[in-house]
């Protein structure tokens, strides 16, 4: 698609590529590179929907398309970079419906990593890197210490609300 010369200098991009002969005991292999850990993932999921597994497997339920083999083209296909640099979602009106799921799913209050690993996945496997979250009496850093921490290991850039200016809500 996109074989530019500065491939590593482009934000969250991905490329794959078969390579003949990587070392003595490989005659073919293939890879997934990614100009950062975002386009590393980006990429991951672009071939996991490529093989037949949705977006949104685990929130519509929708099932993978079952395969006798799969195959790959060979040289290199390139991403390129996303045209808009912060894509995600903005978590709006999420009571009573989506925090009552959350309680009844984790039997967890509204908020957990548990949950917000699911979100982010998501997140990733639609190509977007960011999340508003969610309000209505939560907090996203205070809810549960690991949100951040996961957020951040999984990629996903943080806003906040303002009843929770700059990340520092009070219990």
């Amino acid at each position: 698609k996109n074989n530019s010369k500065d491939f590593e200098k482009q934000w969250e991009s991905y490329s794959y590529q078969t390579i003949l002969n990587p070392n003595k005991k490989i005659t073919k292999a293939f890879v997934i590179t990614g100009t950062d850990p975002r386009g590393t993932a980006f990429g991951v999921f672009d071939l996991s929907q490529k093989m037949g597994v949705s977006p949104w497997y685990w929130w519509a339920d929708v099932p993978a398309k079952k395969r006798q083999s799969a195959y790959v083209l060979a040289g290199r296909y390139t991403s390129g970079e996303p045209k808009v640099k912060y894509r995600g979602v903005f978590i709006n009106d999420e009571a009573p419906c989506l925090t009552s799921w959350v309680k009844n799913t984790y039997g967890t209050n509204y908020g957990d990593h548990k949950f917000y690993s699911r979100v982010f996945e998501l997140i990733l496997r639609l190509k977007g890197n960011f999340l508003w979250p969610a309000m209505w009496g939560s907090a996203f850093y205070d809810d549960d210490p690991q949100n951040g921490i996961l957020a951040n290991e999984m990629g996903i850039v943080m806003s906040t609300s303002h009843h929770e200016p700059m990340a520092m809500a009070q219990s």
